[in-house]
Order: structure tokens, then sequence, then C-alpha cells
């Protein structure tokens, strides 16, 4: 693509090819000229369409102005093609040219160099075609130099941009996860063609009536911050005579008075044009609305407004107002100031004066609410699409930076084999992100690997190449946290912890698409226990932190949303809690609602299956942290609401009842209602039960209701053990100790396996367990329940003891170490080593592991014939954690005493646990009231009286 187009007349060949090699020596080599022979048109050409082609490809044209040149309708011609493609534009003249002749249009809006003004001290021999007759043209220094100084400030490749900036000039060339700044667009590469494109559809707005409103598309992940932060704005910010562009704004939660808000652009703006107002009165002018904002702008465009180089006055710059992560317009949180903003962009946006285009980055996927939002509705888009980077753009990007360090104090060689390597891997990877983590991986290379001038293959694969480069920052994050004793050194505990710290305030999913979205929070906001961890994320550039200027507070997000998608754990998190993070946001929506009609009761949405699921994500300190007071408010109020109802639909059964008793008489009272069906099964099943106990020896299997809802039960015998581990076993960890000897007096029973999700969904069913967990698109059915807190597993516990008359609960932690050695003193109930496909844990060996939940009962069973006690899921079990280990516990196999507030014990690993962690002596604690994707937990009872 030839970035510059030459125009001129016949009458101007040898002045024209005079420009053309000045260009060349000056650095400009791609230049379109008619008569060049490589570059030129060619024989046969349609000249017409190939001179359009040309202009519509470039990026700036030079016409070189003559007395034949103002007379020719050809040259006029190819002057207003340009105009109409929006190009940026510079007049040279080449011959002495009365100015009034020259389009109006030219001398207002561009630059116009006269090259013939002054002394011509500069001459250029040149050969004309087609016999290369010599000849020799010369122009007044002076001018090209002003020509030189336009070029370079026009120029839109990345070289033409100072880098390092002076004001930080030891920055790193390659930025990583967070986007690219107007200070580094002297190394944004790869999206040349579309900032062309982008530039002519804003020149082209700038003429057209209003309203103007661009807004560029792209997938997550396609650089749509960096394309218009480091692309498109600092090119406008040159064209100073015709764009004014203001402060990016980014919404967060609040796009009026957040950081990054509104108000803070047009404080910095107005202080940058000399004009200081104070924060107040530009609050108060936004909260006025249009009529106020308006001549603020207004003045704000008056102190940059100039005429062009003739006498002609100048049209008056329009204001760029840029709006980065649109997306964040729509969140539940913010959405008062958000819909304030979008009244007050649409009332900007229609009128002439002062002229403003509105430039908006957003997700394709949220794009149609930006369509329909009723606040911008009638207000005509335009809009850039921006695709996945072509494949043949990434060499650029990992070459681009190096070479603007080529004769600076800190040269960068790449390796070429490394190049090769990160190309074919982005290939391999498909486009879904390949920019992000390309973007992580280099500046993870460079900062590791680059101080001794270059980056190799071999360090590259030791940084675990871009497909393994976030799960290797986490690694090197983990391994950080042993040296910091406010962490906890199990690794389980630091996976809590870590979920803790980044769901709800840094991850969620949008409910209308169901997508990973970042969120920004503020650091306060993070739990005090897992901000250490979140700190060495931080470290690892996985998390962004910025300062607010005004307040000192300080805010953190994700770096990118790539990270969402592509960190395995995080992503299954989310998916885990997708349900509930999706009930948050509508609650948030529907409380703003409510507030906002004078908390009238027809405004409380949430009721029966919806009430129920917004109770669940109370019982979620960690999700329900994240709602406000109002919001716990319209909970309440939705609660309130629906015992009202129910006491009177109580009411009316009562009468109904009464009558008909009378009627066909007691026995009527089972069908109203009144006599638990659930009741009267657990009256019989208990005594069956029983009686059944009483031929019951170890090694037998029962199940204590016909149905499949109750687990198979299989009876352990009493017994001796050593519980905890030796000092000599490998990885032992403090708390596994000191060993003691515990006796299990008498025979009980323990559920053959781990308790399934059909299990639990037949509690649900039964409206006895109100939460119903998801499974993280794993199947239910025979997998054990996931996402279960140890609260919830007493309402199952409560609903089995009243189905079967029998009286179920959790295994104390004895009685689990217990079943799961089943007479063995070895690491694992069938030896010392893992093995291969014994369990489903990370490094197990079977096609689950670290990926999902097997099915109950996939492996082997123990000597107890128990499946599953290694790996798959960790299990609840009844005790309180104690970490000083067993100094104080008890020998008869009972739970250790009680207290308020405890964490509960989880024993036996799960399917992305580490062998170490699915050991029979391991112990993991955790807070009862969470419920993640690799908890799960088998129950226990013991013998009725009758057997002992």
């Amino acid at each position: 693509m030839s970035r510059i187009f030459l125009s001129h007349s016949s009458a101007s060949n040898a002045e024209a090819i005079a420009v053309r090699d000045w260009l060349k020596t000056q650095g400009w080599d791609d230049v379109f000229l008619d008569l060049d022979p490589e570059r030129g048109l060619k024989a046969g050409d349609r000249w017409q369409a190939a001179l359009k082609r040309a202009a519509e490809r470039c990026e700036a044209v030079i016409f070189l102005i003559s007395p034949a040149w103002a007379a020719s309708k050809w040259c006029l011609a190819e002057f207003l093609l340009a105009k109409s493609l929006n190009k940026r534009i510079f007049g040279l003249i080449v011959e002495p040219t009365p100015f009034a002749e020259l389009p109006i249009e030219m001398t207002a809006e561009w630059q116009v160099t006269d090259l013939t003004a002054g002394p011509r001290d500069v001459e250029i021999a040149v050969k004309l075609p087609p016999d290369d007759r010599p000849a020799s043209i010369a122009f007044a220094r002076d001018g090209l130099e002003r020509l030189r100084i336009g070029l370079d400030q026009a120029g839109l490749d990345a070289r033409y941009f100072a880098w390092p900036p002076a004001t930080d000039p030891r920055r790193a060339p390659y930025r990583g996860l967070k986007p690219l700044e107007a200070e580094d667009a002297g190394i944004f590469f790869g999206r040349d063609g579309l900032i062309v494109g982008g530039l002519d559809l804003l020149r082209g707005l700038r003429d057209a009536e209003p309203p103007r409103l661009l807004v560029i598309l792209g997938a997550s992940g396609s650089g749509k911050s960096s394309f218009m932060r480091a692309g498109l704005l600092p090119r406008l910010a040159r064209e100073d005579r015709h764009f004014l562009p203001l402060p990016v704004v980014r919404p967060e939660r609040a796009v009026l008075s957040g950081e990054a808000g509104l108000v803070a652009g047009l404080e910095r703006a107005l202080a940058d044009a000399g004009l200081t107002r104070n924060r107040s009165r530009i609050v108060d002018a936004v909260d006025a609305g249009a009529v106020a904002v308006g001549p603020l702008l207004t003045e704000l465009v008056g102190t940059r407004a100039r005429g062009g180089d003739g006498s002609t006055p100048g049209k008056p710059p329009t204001l760029i107002l840029p709006i980065d992560q649109a997306e964040e317009l729509f969140l539940a949180d913010g959405a008062a100031e958000a819909h304030r903003f979008l009244e007050l962009l649409c009332a900007l946006a229609v009128v002439e004066r002062p002229a403003l285009i509105a430039l908006l980055t957003i997700r394709s996927d949220s794009y149609e609410r930006l369509q329909t939002a009723r606040e911008l509705e009638g207000l005509r888009q335009h809009f850039l699409s921006l695709p996945p980077m072509p494949q043949g753009a990434y060499v650029d990007v990992i070459r681009g930076p190096a070479r603007r360090l080529e004769g600076s104090d800190r040269p960068l060689k790449i390796e070429e084999g490394l190049v090769d390597a990160l190309l074919s891997d982005i290939e391999a990877g498909g486009a879904k992100d390949a920019l992000p983590l390309l973007a992580f991986t280099l500046e993870r290379l460079y900062r590791e690997h680059g101080g001794d001038g270059d980056l190799k293959l071999a360090e590259y694969e030791q940084l675990g190449r871009v497909k393994g480069s976030i799960e290797a920052a986490v690694e090197r994050a983990f391994k950080a946290a042993d040296m910091d004793s406010r962490i906890p050194r199990d690794r389980e505990a630091r996976l809590t912890l870590l979920r803790r710290g980044l769901i709800p305030w840094l991850a969620g999913v949008d409910p209308e698409t169901g997508s990973a979205r970042r969120r920004v929070a503020r650091l306060s906001e993070i739990p005090a226990e897992a901000r250490p961890l979140i700190d060495l994320l931080v470290e690892q550039r996985l998390l962004s932190t910025d300062v607010a200027k005004d307040t000192g507070e300080t805010t953190i997000e994700p770096a990118h949303e790539a990270l969402l998608r592509q960190w395995g754990l995080l992503q299954g998190w989310l998916s885990d809690d997708t349900g509930l993070l999706t009930v948050l946001d509508g609650i948030k929506r529907a409380a703003r609602d409510w507030a906002a009609n004078a908390k009238a009761s027809s405004w409380l949405a949430h009721g029966a299956d919806r009430l129920r699921a917004a109770e669940r994500l109370m019982a979620r300190p960690d999700l329900a942290a994240h709602l406000e007071p109002t919001d716990g408010d319209y909970v309440t109020a939705c609660q309130r609401l629906e015992r009202l109802e129910r006491r009177r639909a109580r009411r009316g059964k009562v009468v109904v009842g009464t009558l008909a008793a009378s009627v066909i008489g007691v026995a009527a009272l089972a069908y109203t209602g009144f006599l638990d069906p659930t009741y009267l099964e657990g009256l019989y099943n208990g005594v069956v039960n029983r009686m059944a106990d009483a031929s019951l020896k170890p090694g037998d299997i029962k199940r204590d209701c016909g149905s499949e809802a109750c687990p198979e039960m299989v009876v352990l015998p009493a017994g001796e053990f050593m519980m905890g581990s030796p000092d000599t076993e490998a990885d032992r960890y403090y708390d596994e100790g000191p060993q003691r000897k515990v006796t299990i007096a008498k025979p009980f029973l323990v559920s053959k396996l781990e308790v399934t999700f059909g299990e639990w969904d037949a509690c649900y069913n039964a409206r006895a367990c109100s939460v119903q967990p998801g499974d993280a698109f794993w199947g239910r059915g025979s997998r054990p329940v996931t996402n279960v807190s140890w609260n919830d597993t007493q309402q199952y516990i409560t609903w089995l003891s009243a189905k079967t008359g029998m009286p179920y609960r959790l295994l104390t932690e004895a009685e689990w170490e217990y079943a799961a050695r089943a007479g063995t003193t070895t690491r694992y109930s069938w030896g010392d080593e893992v093995g291969k496909n014994n369990a489903n844990c990370r490094g197990c060996g079977s096609k689950w592991d670290n990926d999902q939940t097997a099915p109950a009962g996939s492996f082997r069973p123990n000597a107890f014939r128990l499946y599953d006690m290694h790996g798959n899921v960790k299990e609840w079990v009844q005790d309180c954690y104690d970490d000083k280990g067993y100094a104080t516990a008890h020998n008869d196999g009972s739970a250790a005493p009680e207290s308020s507030g405890c964490t509960r014990n989880l024993r036996g690993g799960s399917w992305y646990s580490e062998p170490t962690y699915v050991r029979a002596a391991d112990r993991y604690s955790s807070d009862p009231v969470y419920g993640y994707n690799d908890n799960g937990f088998r129950v226990a009872r013991v013998l009725s009286p009758a057997k002992n």
C-alpha cells in the first residue's frame, strides 16, 4: 500500500519526480506517482480507475500546485476525490500561483506550503521519461522543511512516533495484557490498513451532518482498546486543525464520577487548554445536562480554532469523545450514572455546535444493547469492524517493538527460531485470544529474559510457550507465596483464597450472553485474607492496579478478559458460579427499579423459584457481600410479600379443609396436606430398617429405602488404627500428627459411593434441599454432587434421616480416615505410590485427571468395599479443623468439639489435587458456607441398638 499519493498536472512532471526523489531521501519510499515505472501506472491500466484505487488506499495526498494544476478540471477532480475519501491533504506550490485561484476547501482546511517563496537553495537533478532526459529543479529549503515536519506529524506508521516516550525512557517495548496507550503509538503494529480506514471514516463524519457516532466493534481479545488509544487517537491529535480528542472515558462502575469518568476527563481537558475550572462546577454542569456542558465544550474548542494558511478562516476542530469498553455502560453496577451519561451523549451528538463525534469501543456480543438503548433511540450509528489480526501481521507485532530499540543503549535481538515458534503456536491456537496471549507471552519473555539484549527459542520453551504462559505465571505466583507467612502452604487452601478474592469482585458473568467478563473493584473490597495472594497475581501482570488521583484509592482488575477464558481454573470457577452470578445481577437490576419506583410492592419481581435462588445467593457470603443495602432490602421485601401471600393461601385452605372434613371425614386430611407423606414414609422405613440391622454383618451392603434416592450403605467393622502420618512419610504436613491410636468400638454404616447428583436432586425435588448445585456441564446422575457447602449437606442429611427413619450424619474425621485406610498403613489404600488409574487426581493417570469428576465408582474399591476415598471430590466431614493437629483429639473416633465460626474439615483430595493431597492422612479445611466444584461428601449412620 503506497502511503503517499502525488497528484500533479502533466506540465509539472519534472517537479513531481523531484518531490518523489526528495521524499525518498527523507525516508518516505512508499509513494505513488503515475510516472514511476515500478509503482505508477502500468501499460494497459485504465488510468482513471487505477488512480482512484491508489487514492483510496493511500494515507495522504500531496497536490503539486501550479497554474496548470489550478486550471485543470482533472486535477480538481482528483482533489475532490481525495476530499470525498476523507484523506489527509497537503498542497505544495511548485510554480508561483495566485492563492485566490486555489479551491477554498484546500486553503481553509489543509496545509499549503510554497516551495517557490524565498531563495530556492535546494537543487534536485531528475531524469524525465521516456528517454531519461536530464533536468534540474530548485525548491526553497524552508518550504521543504515545513513539508517534512508536516509529513512527520501526519505519519501513520509507528516509526513516525517518538519512542520510547521522553517521560518514560526505560519503557518496556512489550506491554502485556494492558491496552497500549497514546505514548505507545510508536510500538503499535499490525493494524495499518484499519487505521487508514478509521481515520477516513472520522474525517467523513466531521464533514457530515450530526449525529456523529462511530462504534469500533470486535470480539474480546481483538485489540479494540489499543486500536483506539494507541492507533487512532494519537493520529487524530496530530490533525489538531481538524480534531480535538478528549481524554478517554472508561465507564467501569461510575461513567460520570469515576476516576476515568466524564467529569475527570473534562477537568483534565480544560486544564490542558488553560481553562481552570473547579470540579464542583463541572459536576454541576454534567448534572444540568447538555445545556450546561455544551458551553464548556464550546469554550474548549475556541482555544484551538484557527484559520488555514490563507485568509479564509478555518472550521473549528471537531471534538472526539472516546469511550472505551462501552459494554460496561450496561452493567447493573453504576446503571444510574450510565443512564444519565447516555442521555447527555445523545443530546451532545445531535447539535451542530460544538461539533462532537462519539467514538466507542464495544464487544460484538454486547453491541445489540448499544443499538437498542432507549436513550440513543433514533441516533444513527456508524461502525468499524475490527476482525482478528491477519496471521501475517503478527510478525510486525513481534519484531516491530524490537526494531524501535535499534541504536539505543538497550538493543534487542530476536532469534529467528523464536519468531517461527510463536507464529506456529498462534496459528495452531486459532484466532481466539491469539493477540492478548501473544502480548502476554512477549511481555514475560522480555521481562524475564530480555535483560541480556536477546530473546531466544530456548527461553520461550522454558516459559511454557503461548499455551502455558498464563498457567506458568500462576505457578510463579504460588511459588512466591511460599515465602509469605500470611498465605497457607496447602495448595487447596490457596485455591480457596484465590477464588474468594477473584469472584465476584474481579470476574463475573454477563447475564445476557453468559460470557465471562472482567470487573473493576476497589482493592479495599477484596477480602483481606485473599489480598496477599492477589498481590502476587498483580506482580505477575495477570491483574493490574491503578490509583485514583483524587481519592488515592487503589482499584484492581484483570489485565484482560482473555485471562477469564484461558486460565482453566478460573474458567471452571466461573462456570460453577454462572447461575448465582446471574442471580446477583438480576437482584441488583430489580432492586434498582424497585427503588426508582418508590419501593412499590408491584415492583417486587422475585418470588417462588427466583426468590429461592436469591436466598441461595444470600447464603454465599462471598457473593452476598457484593450486594448494596438497597439490594438486601429488596430481597427482604420480596420474602415478606411471599409470606403474606402464603398466609392468605393457608387461610383459604383451612376453610376448604374444614368443609371437606365435615362431609368426607378424617381421610381427607392427608389429601389436603395436613399429614406429611415423607413423615409417614419415615415412620414405616424406620421400623423396617431397625429390624434389618439385626442381621447385618461387616461388608454387607443395604439401601434404607426402596428408591435410588437413598445411597447404598456398607457395614464397616469395629477396629483400631493409627490416625495421622508418621514423621517419615513423604510430603507430610505438620497438622497430620502426632499419630495416635483410635478405637472404633462399634460397627457403623458408610455410603459405598460419594453422594451423587441423582441422590441430591431427589432431595431438591422434594423441596427439602434449597440448593440445586451446578454440574459444570460434566453431567449429573451418577457423578458425585459438587458445589455443596458443609451447611448444604446438613439439609440433605436431615431429609435422608426423615425419609429412612434412621439417624444419618457426616463421618467424623477419624471415621473417614479409618474407612479410607481400610486396614492399611500406607500413603494410599493400595500402597505408597499413587500408581496409575487408581483414582482421579492431577497425576493419577486417569482420563478425568485435572479436568472433571469421574462417575462415582469408576475405580477399584478398597478392602472395606468403599469407592473413591482418594481423589474425585474432597469430602466434607463433621469435625471443626484444628491447625494444631491431633494433640488434643479424642481417641474414640468421635468428632472434635464444636466451636462457633469454625472451619470444617474435608478429606480425600479431588480431581485437580496433586497426588500428595489425596493421601489418606492429608487434611484440608474450608469455610462451611462455601461450596466449590471439587467439594462433595458421603454419609454415615450407626447400626440401630438392636444390633449392638
